[in-house]
């Protein structure tokens, strides 16, 4: 049940849905997720937690010579952010 309710207060937090949402898109570098959130300390510390919960699994490519980490969402954390989605709608319902 705890592991359960950390999940909840991660996506509750800053920047998390709106992270999942664009790794939901399709898999994303570090940097390309400088739009759903603009700090990279902050963006930094969501994936360390992302990846934490198996809510992204990171792939390392090459892009020339340079190996770089690809972001994915898992099917763990697909479920999750259908879960905050339907959180996010009901609150939106009972504000109504």
């Amino acid at each position: 049940m705890e592991k359960k309710k950390d999940v909840l207060n991660l996506v509750s937090k800053k920047y998390s849905r709106e992270m999942l949402k664009s790794l939901a898109d399709a898999p994303k570098r570090f940097k390309d997720l400088s739009a759903a959130c603009g700090g990279e300390k902050m963006r930094a510390q969501r994936l360390k937690e992302f990846e934490e919960f198996g809510l992204v699994k990171v792939n390392v490519e090459r892009i020339g010579r340079r190996p770089v980490s690809v972001y994915e969402l898992s099917d763990v954390g697909k479920s999750t952010l259908r879960l905050a989605e339907d959180i996010k709608k009901l609150q939106k319902k009972s504000q109504s």
